[in-house]
Formats: C-alpha cells, structure tokens, sequence
C-alpha cells in the first residue's frame, strides 16, 4: 500500500494552496479514528483552516467590485432614461420640443452608446456628453426636453463610480497578502501531522478501506499539482527573466 506523497506546499501560489487543503479537509471525515491524538491534531486543522478560508476571500478580492458595479450599473440606467426621453420628444406634437430634441439627439449620438466600454472609458465619455449638455446654447433644449435635472444627476453618478474605483485602486495598494503567508506557517505544520498519522497507519498494517481510498484520490491531486509545479519551472527555465511569467500570490 503506498503512502501519501510529499509536496511542497510553500511553492504552491495561495489559490493552488487553499484549493489543495480545502481538498484535503473534503477527503478526511471518516479516515482517521477518533481517539485523542487524532483530535490533538484535527482540532486546530480545522480552526486554521477557518482563517485561511476568511483571509483567501478577503485577499482575493475588494468589497467595492460589487458597490462598483451597482454604482456603473445606476448610471448607465440613467444614461439610457435620458436618451429615451429624447427619442420620445422627436414625436412630441409641441414642434419647438421636436426641434431641441433633434439638437439633443445629435449630441448623444456623436458620442453613441458606451456603457459596455472600461469603466475609465465609459467615465471619460460621459463626461464629455455631459459637457456638451451643459453647454450654455443647450441648456434650453435639455430643459425643453425635460432631462436638465437629470443631467446633473448622471454627472454625479459618474463622479460617484470614479471615487469608487479609486478607493477600490488604494485598498488594493496597502493590502497584502501577510495574512495570508501567517496562516499558511499555522497550516503547514498540522497539515503534514495529519498526512503523518495517515501515513503511519499505512506503515504499521492498519489500513482501513477509508485511509486507502484517501491516499489514492489525494495522491491523484498531489500529482496534479506536482505538475503544475513542474511545468511552471519549465517556463522559467525555458524562458529566462525576461519571458517567464510573473507569479502571483
């Protein structure tokens, strides 16, 4: 019967990390025998991986992606209230509301329909529509058309979007992945306890049908990362400094 293989977990990236121990504790009800060195072991396992699972969703990504979206999400819905407001003048029987309709409506479509560009882009454009809007010749047309309110509306919004991002652009800039590396060093050491007390129930002839199904759907996992491993080293040995591929945390 064959043993769980060693890997090395500190040139592991943080995502193939989490990911390898969340696979682990997925594997390990039922293996090992309850008894109080087992506990000694599983029990502060399982509250590190508590951490490690808080700290990878805090590191993998900021609270302000989702109020971004909703945020670019609000403007380009008052972007589109606007335009179809013009459009439904162009039918307006008031032939003065036709004409400054007409006047908007050459505006916006210089400028046509950007909301599915970057949010900088789709920022930068709408500050211009909304610089063209605000011009002195058509301030009466916005107002004849009954969209200057709201004009100032979606300039707020864009600003709005923009100090969003930059918040998201700072938090990104202090945030490091220290929390991360500190619960790994927690991790590390218990981790290979448990692959140890497997591995010494496999020595020492007592290998239940659990323990050998674990260490051949892990071993599997450990090969696939094992090549990852090797094929990145490959990169970095094939393509030198100035082709490899930069790492992530």
């Amino acid at each position: 019967m064959q043993l769980v293989k060693t890997l090395s977990l500190s040139r592991l990236h943080n995502s193939e990390y989490f990911e390898l121990l969340n696979d682990f504790k997925m594997l390990l009800p039922g293996v090992l025998p309850v008894n109080p060195a087992v506990d000694e072991v599983m029990v502060p396992f399982n509250t590190a991986f508590e951490k490690l699972d808080v700290v990878m969703r805090v590191d993998r990504g900021s609270l302000f992606t989702q109020q971004i979206r909703e945020a670019d999400l609000t403007r380009g819905n008052t972007w589109k209230a606007m335009e179809m407001v013009v459009d439904a003048h162009l039918l307006s029987p008031v032939a003065r509301e036709v004409q400054s309709a007409l006047v908007i409506k050459r505006i916006f479509d210089v400028y046509g329909d950007f909301r599915k560009r970057s949010y900088d882009a789709e920022s930068n454009d709408g500050r211009n529509l909304v610089q063209d809007l605000e011009k002195e010749e058509n301030e009466p047309h916005c107002a004849r058309v009954k969209i200057n309110n709201w004009v100032g509306i979606y300039k707020t919004q864009i600003e709005e979007v923009k100090t969003l991002i930059n918040r998201r652009d700072t938090e990104a800039g202090y945030k490091s992945s220290g929390d991360v590396k500190a619960v790994r060093v927690e991790m590390d050491p218990l981790f290979n306890a448990i692959v140890n007390l497997i591995n010494a129930y496999v020595t020492i002839g007592m290998v239940s049908p659990e323990i050998e199904n674990f260490v051949v759907l892990f071993n599997q996992k450990i090969k696939r990362y094992d090549d990852t491993l090797a094929a990145r080293e490959g990169r970095r040995n094939g393509e030198g400094d100035s082709g490899a591929l930069p790492e992530e945390d």
